[in-house]
């Protein structure tokens, strides 16, 4: 394949994106030389989706659209969707929201916290390495853990996430920045040679607590030296549209929480084709706020915890179809949007949907809602697995069949027992 001339305009959504000119973009930017896939998204609704609306009845390709997810009934033929999965060893509570990306609990990694990593930033290690921003995290914080064990911190401004994308900083910002990043250099210069001269005096078991201690340095430096590599690499120039409304009509955007949801899906797809991130994650808060939707009349928290209760339950799938339908329309967007090859982005981006809150009216952290898009797996069936005893099938036998089809050869991912390649590859 051919590189992409540097004035490369890309098209979708309405607006033109003039390409920048770097190497992640003359490259075969869709797909790796191994043929694996280039992009990963996930979206995590944080009380997870009520599961007597969620999982079909039948199994397979002639299954009946559950009732929540009506709205993607014109993608099934793109999207898998799961029954009996979760992550063995992992209790209920709130909490476990936090674990659906790593599959355990922060309590049980005190001696290893790097057992803690998330399926996105193990991917952003080998996807974002020629992307401005390796991995971006939108919405609800919670789900995505650095190597170091540190849950890390999302954005859920949409000017502010624009900003990042597409808005060139001034001169002098640039060279304030240079020198703060400068500065926090030389600090962790000194910080590391005081830590290696300390090592020679430790135990064995606080050795390995500091080499945890240099595992946060080291990703500390390479946020520093990646800031810098990219201080003067041009922006995609795009219409701000997209926050701002378009010139030519009265629409008003609105950019406050849930309505801004489809501008956030908007700039997901933006950041993807312009190729300034190849991994993202966007999660959907929990909390009690009172969602303003007709027919709502509790606040969120309080309606999953409807115990059944056929009126709260009527509320609280008001909710789950909102959000089912704006990723519905999310990967439409995705389908129309097309890369520089000429392809639907939803060819070369693997789409996961789900959340580690099994069943929120009683904090369960089994059967997990997941279903999964796009990325070239064999889509169209919903699988349905056994249970033994308290636990199903390990929700890491589908991260590990993702991982792989990333061309990234592991066969472990938290507490998995295989992978579910027959099945979707």
């Amino acid at each position: 394949m051919t590189g992409l001339p540097r004035r490369d305009i890309l098209r979708g959504l309405g607006v033109a994106i003039a390409l920048p000119g770097f190497a992640s973009l003359r490259a075969d930017s869709e797909k790796t030389s191994d043929g694996s896939l280039k992009r990963f998204v996930c979206v995590s609704p944080n009380y997870g989706m009520n599961p007597g609306g969620f999982f079909p009845t039948e199994t397979g390709s002639d299954y009946e659209m559950p009732s929540l997810l009506e709205s993607l009934h014109s993608h099934r033929d793109s999207m898998s969707l799961f029954t009996n999965l979760d992550h063995p060893g992992v209790g209920g509570g709130h909490g476990c929201s936090n674990t659906f990306l790593n599959g355990v609990e922060m309590k049980n990694t005190k001696e290893n916290p790097q057992r803690l990593q998330s399926l996105d930033q193990v991917l952003a290690e080998k996807l974002g390495q020629t992307t401005r921003f390796p991995s971006m995290l939108l919405g609800s914080g919670g789900i995505s853990w650095s190597r170091a064990g540190i849950r890390l911190p999302t954005q859920a401004d949409p000017v502010r996430v624009f900003t990042s994308l597409f808005v060139e900083d001034a001169a002098k910002a640039k060279q304030q920045t240079r020198q703060f990043l400068d500065e926090d250099s030389s600090i962790l210069d000194v910080v590391h040679a005081d830590a290696k001269m300390l090592r020679l005096r430790l135990a064995h078991a606080d050795q390995q607590k500091l080499d945890q201690y240099f595992t946060s340095i080291r990703e500390v430096e390479r946020k520093l030296t990646r800031q810098a590599e990219w201080i003067d690499v041009r922006k995609p120039t795009v219409k701000d549209d997209v926050i701002r409304g378009r010139d030519d009509d009265d629409t008003i955007v609105d950019l406050q929480y849930p309505f801004n949801t489809s501008v956030m899906y908007d700039l997901m797809v933006l950041a993807l084709q312009t190729n300034s991130t190849s991994v993202i994650c966007f999660g959907h808060p929990g909390g009690n706020r009172l969602f303003p939707f007709d027919g709502i009349t509790l606040g969120y928290h309080s309606l999953t915890h409807h115990g059944k209760r056929p009126e709260l339950l009527k509320e609280l799938s008001i909710i789950e179809r909102f959000y089912a339908s704006q990723f519905a329309s999310f990967l439409g967007k995705m389908k129309e949007a097309k890369d520089s090859t000429g392809r639907p982005l939803l060819d070369s981006t693997a789409i996961l949907f789900g959340s580690g809150m099994g069943n929120a009216s009683s904090h369960s952290s089994r059967n997990l809602p997941v279903l999964l898009a796009g990325g070239g797996f064999r889509h169209g069936n919903h699988h349905r697995f056994e249970r033994h005893n308290r636990d199903g099938r390990p929700l890491g036998d589908l991260f590990v069949s993702i991982l792989q089809q990333f061309g990234i050869e592991r066969d472990q991912f938290s507490n998995n027992g295989s992978n579910l390649n027959h099945l979707l590859t």
